[in-house]
């Protein structure tokens, strides 16, 4: 078994901002966050969770079918799941290209309930994960998700989207990338 979800990759060069932002955001906070590892930080278009090995050419080929645009990507605003009274999930919303992100999605759903795999039951929402809340906290969120939104991030194009591999560590997921899928220019 395979654990595997398909996402966007940041640049590296995107990562290198997210890297000190959220550094930053770790001096504010009083509570446990557990940060996303530089060099982890993606935007999970779907989880498939463990998969069978024996799949993943048919899943890749279904990904090949997908046929769309390349588009831009801005982060932008802040959030917490399920909410700021309790936060599970520090997040980093989208101020351009969610609506792509959407498409994008949704193509990569219909594709491969087309072979056989179960369509996600909640609904997507586009976001990067900054980091977890590991236990209870006294921390004034609100500030934290102003000061997130307040960032002006650069915009990147996405071209591309990646079957990535994640293997669970006691320091973290390790994500692999297994295939990468062009978009349109």
């Amino acid at each position: 078994m395979a654990r595997l979800f398909i996402g966007i990759a940041l640049p590296a060069a995107y990562q290198e901002r997210v890297h000190p932002f959220t550094q930053a955001l770790g001096n504010d906070l009083a509570s446990s966050v557990n940060w996303t590892r530089p060099g982890n930080w993606h935007l999970t278009l779907k989880f498939l969770g463990d998969t069978d090995e024996a799949r993943i050419p048919a899943i890749m080929d279904a990904l090949e079918t997908v046929d769309l645009r390349a588009f831009p990507l801005q982060a932008g605003g802040a959030g917490t799941f399920p909410n700021p009274q309790r936060p599970k999930v520090l997040w980093l919303g989208l101020k351009q290209g969610a609506r792509e992100c959407e498409a994008l999605a949704q193509a990569v759903e219909d594709t491969l309930a087309a072979i056989g795999l179960s369509k996600e039951k909640k609904r997507f929402r586009p976001h990067l994960t900054l980091g977890r809340v590991r236990r209870d906290h006294d921390d004034n969120w609100q500030a934290v998700l102003d000061k997130a939104a307040s960032k002006d991030w650069p915009a990147f194009t996405v071209d591309h989207f990646i079957l990535w591999q994640s293997q669970l560590a006691p320091t973290g997921a390790v994500h692999t990338a297994v295939a990468q899928f062009s978009l349109r220019k």
